[in-house]
């Protein structure tokens, strides 16, 4: 079983470069030669709730997305910027389509060769963060989710969006990448039981015996092709 990973674009608009990368991602040899496209979270900026403006916005990436899954697998992971968008996705897919779909809100193990692989987006793995696990367990709450797909428009959601990357910005400038990456290397080594782990989330890239984070791949401009060996590929 071969499979690709790509997580942490955070697109904001179909023009920008990151929407680049990520067609050029599903256009690659190594998707085309996947069994599994994995969507590791984080890939928009942006995608909660059930709203076809998304579909609109991004409608080349939607396009490649439902021709991909006539003929392959896609996981899509919940991050922290795209979540609760299960019901926009039953909106998009057809019947057929939906058989070769998973939508995943945490972790995934991946059976392979007696080989054991957790994937997952990372969030929910930051313990130490205790102001971050707040804000997570109330928007990813049922209740928040009800919330947001029913009461919230999008252009609420937009307001939010903006609100909340100026807070990004904020905290970018007081971002430790030593202190995040050996705090992310101790979230790993309590996934010991597994033969490789693979995250996003903490942005900084890792290949390391055990553990891929693919970082942010505007700068690191990487993906991970799985095909028995581990391939980790130049964006274009």
């Amino acid at each position: 079983m071969n499979f690709s990973i790509i997580s942490d674009l955070h697109i904001k608009s179909e023009g920008d470069d990151r929407y680049k990368l990520l067609m050029s991602f599903l256009n690659s040899q190594e998707v085309e030669d996947s069994d599994i496209i994995i969507l590791l979270g984080d890939i928009f900026d942006l995608l909660i709730g059930p709203h076809l403006k998304y579909v609109e916005e991004y409608k080349e990436f939607f396009e490649k997305f439902k021709k991909l899954l006539k003929v392959k697998k896609i996981w899509w992971f919940e991050g922290n910027h795209d979540f609760h968008f299960e019901k926009l996705i039953s909106k998009v897919l057809t019947q057929d389509l939906s058989d070769n779909f998973e939508y995943i809100k945490k972790e995934k193990i991946l059976s392979l060769n007696g080989k054991k692989i957790y994937l997952a987006h990372g969030d929910h793995l930051d313990i130490e963060n205790e102001s971050y696990m707040k804000y997570k367990n109330i928007v990813r709450s049922d209740w928040a989710r009800v919330i947001i797909e029913n009461l919230l428009p999008y252009t609420g959601l937009k307001f939010l969006k903006d609100k909340f990357s100026n807070q990004s910005k904020k905290m970018q400038k007081e971002f430790n990448k030593n202190k995040e990456r050996e705090k992310f290397r101790r979230y790993v080594k309590n996934l010991q039981a597994y033969d490789l782990v693979v995250l996003g989330h903490s942005h900084i890239f890792e290949h390391t015996e055990g553990y891929i984070n693919l970082g942010f791949p505007e700068v690191d401009k990487k993906f991970l092709f799985f095909n028995g060996n581990i391939n980790l590929v130049d964006l274009k």
